[in-house]
Parts: C-alpha cells; structure tokens; sequence
C-alpha cells in the first residue's frame, strides 16, 4: 500500500481539490484508492457525502489516530492511500508524512505562496521522505511558470516535471462531486492528473493500468525527490 500525502501549511493551496482528483483518477485505471481526509474542514469527506460512486473510499481521521485508520484503509483493500492535510496545522501534517511514502507540496505560482513553500519542504526534510512542489493553477501567461519554477530552484526544493493548469474543470468536477476525469473525461485537465498519475507511478510501486485496462506495474531506480 503506497500512503501519498498532499501537504503545505499555505492555506489555498488546491490541497483537496489535487487529492480527490488524484484518487478519481487512479480509481479508473484500476488502482483502489482511499483518501483520508485529515483536515478538520472535511472537504473530501464533504465532496464524498454527495457521491454516487462508492470509490475512491473517503476515511475522515484525526491525526492522533492515523494508524488506526492506515489499517482500516488497508482492510478496504486499498493499494493506494491519499493523504488530504490542513493548512496551518503542523500538528496534522507532521505524522502524515512521517506515514507517508511520497508528499507532494501544491503551490499555486505566485510569490507569496512559494514563500510557504520552504517551510513545508523542510519538515518533510527532516523525516527524509520523498517530495516534490507541484505547481497548480497555473496561468497560461508562461512568464509566471517560469518565474516560479526559478524560484523554487533557488529554495533548492524539488519540482515536478509538469503541473495543474488554471482550468475551471477542476473546481466544476469538484462542485459536482466527482473528478475531472469523471466529469470530462477527454478534457486537458484529465490529461493533467493523468500524467501526474503516470509520473507517480515511474517513481512509486503504484500499479496502474494502461488505456488498453491491462495492468501495468512500472518501476524506476529514481525517487521522487531527484526529479527535476
């Protein structure tokens, strides 16, 4: 069971927005994902009240009890876990990554939110786990991907090798209680969290099934956190 968590203590970030759309999509290519929603708001147990689909599974938890709830997501037969944290608690978000295999920092591209960036980036440090800044809601003006990708260099953190477009695909998905690739399906925010998906699992033990549905377990000899 690979435990993934989406962290970083800047508040609207697209935390939750990233993790159910992370989940729906591994859900379709045949991985069982559990998101466990560790933020007091309780977005992601919120967007799952008004589901239909019974998967991905959302388990609401307090940080104090994560194990518990890991081994419940582990008896759903999960061999996915996605981890959805709370702004400005580290106290929720340090014993997710200590459980984690790969934490993953949404940022959208804009000075005062990469700021926040290197705060995150050095607890996960710390515990020595995997981790890469995607960049989210980007603009299509390519100036501010560019100003933002070199700043994160600066702060010697690691940046995914693709990022989330300003779509409003996301936010119509998440109103509607599904992911972008339920909602639109052939649409270019499902190619982004597609190719997240793909990425993840080059560097992961995630399984994931081809386009054809036949099952395909990718390996690399690279972690996340030497992606650049």
């Amino acid at each position: 069971m690979q435990i993934i968590t989406i962290g970083n203590l800047k508040g609207g970030t697209g935390k939750s927005t990233f993790a159910v759309n992370l989940a729906v999509a591994a859900e379709g290519r045949g991985v069982r994902t559990v998101i466990i929603d560790l933020d007091p708001q309780q977005s992601a147990g919120k967007w799952a009240d008004q589901r239909e689909a019974p998967h991905p599974a959302v388990l609401s938890a307090q940080a104090s009890r994560l194990q518990p709830v890991l081994r419940e997501a582990e008896r759903l037969g999960a061999a996915l876990v996605v981890m959805d944290t709370a702004a400005h608690e580290q106290g929720i978000l340090t014993p997710a990554i200590d459980a984690s295999d790969v934490v993953l920092i949404p940022c959208r591209p804009s000075g005062m939110e990469l700021q926040h960036v290197l705060e995150t980036a050095q607890i996960v440090a710390e515990r020595r786990k995997p981790v890469a800044v995607i960049l989210n809601a980007v603009p299509a003006r390519a100036h501010e991907l560019d100003e933002a990708s070199a700043l994160i260099a600066r702060l010697k953190v690691p940046l995914a090798p693709l990022f989330l477009s300003e779509l409003r695909s996301y936010a119509r998905a998440v109103t509607a209680s599904q992911g972008v690739t339920e909602y639109e399906p052939h649409g270019k925010a499902a190619q982004e969290i597609n190719a997240v998906l793909d990425w993840l699992a080059e560097h992961t033990k995630i399984r994931v099934s081809k386009k054809d549905g036949k099952a395909d377990r990718q390996k690399s000899e690279h972690p996340v956190k030497r992606v650049a």
